[in-house]
């Protein structure tokens, strides 16, 4: 018997194999969903940027008036007291210009309390607290509210700066 040599198998060509063109495809979407998401957060970042800002050109276009343009106290010259308005409580602690400035804000307190018609004629005032070390004491104004009808308000008054300032407690 001759032998012959076995007979090798013809190499059959091996299965291609994708992995790699998987890899590369799934890397290139990657990178694609990537770019999306900064571009994305990139213009909504912008605009928020240039929303604070205006905000920030606005807050800077507030014209701050200096301060010697700002009013404080009342307007009123307490050696011309303005007529018509009715007349000044008497009593109390307070010179006439303090009273003045006191009852106009009474006034307004009691208006807005229910007191409508507030009267100075029948208002009575009474100290029930003597000044203090600083100056402050507080009165108690009985006031004539029209029709019978009497509301009490607590006024504080507070020297600062050479002016006595009356602060009218809400009742």
């Amino acid at each position: 018997m001759e032998s012959t040599p076995p007979i090798s198998p013809t190499p059959e060509s091996a299965p291609k194999s994708n992995r790699n063109l998987i890899i590369i495809v799934v890397v290139a979407i990657v990178l694609c969903c990537c770019c999306l998401v900064v571009g994305a957060g990139g213009y909504y970042g912008y605009q928020a940027y240039t929303a604070a800002q205006q905000a920030v050109q606005q807050f800077d276009d507030i014209q701050i008036p200096d301060i010697q343009e700002i009013p404080t106290g009342l307007p009123i010259d307490p050696n011309n007291l303005p007529t018509g308005i009715g007349e000044v409580p008497t009593g109390g602690l307070a010179d006439e210009s303090t009273r003045y400035a006191a009852w106009l804000s009474v006034q307004l307190v009691g208006m807005m309390s229910g007191c409508e018609t507030p009267t100075a004629a029948t208002t009575t005032i009474s100290v029930t607290q003597q000044p203090d070390s600083n100056g402050i004491w507080v009165e108690s104004w009985n006031v004539d509210c029209g029709s019978g009808s009497f509301k009490s308000y607590n006024v504080t008054f507070t020297p600062e700066n050479g002016v006595v300032n009356p602060t009218v407690e809400l009742p």
